[in-house]
């Protein structure tokens, strides 16, 4: 396994771990309905990633494979980006309670669990960017087939946050008292972002 590689999955799980809207929703669920429908909550967000995956892999990397020159650009833009979110996400004072407003003013029942999560993150473009701007700085232009490492890297990151939000359904009230008293594990995702963009540009020399 190269550096690369393992960084890559280090930088996922972190990500993956991070409390954040989609995370919320399914422990929400699990509370609300029990645990079957925090589960289906949990497939149906990463069913929505699962689209980005497939869209950043054959749509992105088929216009890569005709303007060569669009990946140093995309490169250095994702790094600028993962900048952004290092200043966005830094920690401000939040709670479970404030962070889930999703599905606070909801009244659906659980059978609604997987549509509703699918959505939460199909309606967010964001997601995309994302993909967009990390996995180029863990795949170098001359890796090929570049769409297949592409696909392997986004369902790696896929399988993580299955795993992570699966759990977040079974455990969700043991979580919830965890996520609340952690919360220097707030500071970790932005400054794990700050830390790519800033080894990108340099090693890249963008």
């Amino acid at each position: 396994m190269n550096y690369n590689f393992l960084s890559f999955v280090l930088t996922a799980l972190v990500i993956n771990l991070a409390p954040g809207p989609a995370m919320f929703y399914v422990m929400n669920q699990s509370l609300k309905y029990g645990v079957k429908a925090g589960l289906k909550a949990a497939a149906g967000v990463e069913f929505g990633v699962f689209f980005y995956v497939l869209l950043s892999a054959f749509g992105l990397m088929f216009i890569f494979q005709q303007i060569p020159l669009l990946y140093k650009i995309i490169q250095f833009i994702g790094a600028l980006y993962l900048l952004y979110l290092a200043y966005i996400s830094w920690p401000k004072r939040k709670s479970v309670e404030s962070s889930n407003v999703l599905s606070q003013n909801s009244t659906e029942s659980d059978r609604y669990s997987f549509s509703k999560g699918m959505l939460i993150n199909l309606s967010n473009p964001k997601i995309g960017l994302f993909f967009v701007s990390l996995l180029p700085q863990f795949i170098p232009a001359s890796s090929q087939p570049a769409w297949l490492y592409f696909l392997l890297y986004g369902l790696i990151f896929n399988f993580g946050g299955i795993c992570v939000n699966m759990t977040v359904g079974v455990m969700a009230r043991k979580l919830k008292s965890i996520i609340q008293r952690a919360s220097w594990f707030d500071y970790i995702p932005p400054l794990l972002f700050l830390s790519i963009g800033i080894l990108t540009i340099t090693r890249e020399g963008l």
